[in-house]
């Protein structure tokens, strides 16, 4: 009898464990479709009814929207630094600039999250913030690279691309339903603007990187379509 009653506690002292890493792997799963659907700043409560469980059990998980950032943008922003490192490796200077742009732009019109991923504050996730700041660096390098080599304008500065993305996120928002692919033709004329042949003077010098963080950190372009997240914790279990 003793021995049943050990195995019967140890079967009761699993089923919680396995419950649990259950929810949590629906909250990321939950929270991966919602921000890449309605951006970062996607209700936190959508997201615990998604998941098929209470807003208590996704703030006993994840405290803080920055706590469930941390788990679920590692991945995108990965493939943001691969692309990245992939174009720094091409010798034609102008293809790995060009090819890096447009591939970019596809991940942001098939995500409404990713212009919020490289711009929003990401407050609390020391790993993330770093992350991007790497990814920026290489941006900055690979603009360098193709001025240098003579492919683009000289001129052309990496913080003008917050212009291309910042027009595409909306061109791919308004077009997705109507005509999918239209973003391609603005990228390709922006891509066109910054070739050097027939280049003419710009009136307006680029952004400092400080106005364009200024610029990006705005709400109405972090996420025009921001849903609240929830402000109090549940008391579910």
């Amino acid at each position: 009898m003793p021995s049943e009653d050990r195995g019967s506690k140890s079967v009761r002292a699993r089923t919680p464990r396995r419950d649990s890493l259950r929810n949590r792997e629906a909250l990321i799963e939950a929270a991966r479709l919602a921000f890449a659907a309605e951006g970062l700043n996607a209700s936190l409560d959508a997201i615990a009814t998604s998941a098929g469980v209470g807003v208590g059990t996704l703030y006993r998980h994840f405290p803080s929207r920055s706590d469930l950032w941390g788990v679920v943008l590692v991945e995108p922003l990965n493939e943001q630094l691969r692309l990245v490192e992939e174009a720094l490796r091409d010798e034609d200077k102008w293809a790995g600039l060009s090819g890096y742009i447009m591939a970019s732009c596809g991940l942001e019109a098939d995500s409404r999250g990713y212009l919020n991923l490289m711009t929003t504050r990401l407050d609390g996730s020391d790993t993330l913030a770093a992350l991007r700041r790497r990814i920026q660096a290489l941006i900055e390098e690979l603009v360098r690279q193709a001025r240098d080599a003579g492919a683009v304008r000289s001129d052309f500065r990496a913080e003008d691309l917050v212009f291309i993305m910042l027009a595409n996120s909306r061109i791919a928002e308004a077009t997705r339903d109507v005509a999918p692919g239209a973003w391609r033709r603005n990228v390709e004329l922006f891509l066109d603007g910054i070739r050097p042949d027939r280049a003419t003077p710009l009136t307006e010098p680029p952004m400092k990187p400080s106005q364009v963080a200024r610029t990006m950190m705005r709400p109405r372009l972090r996420d025009p379509r921001r849903s609240a997240g929830t402000t109090k914790k549940g008391t579910d279990t």
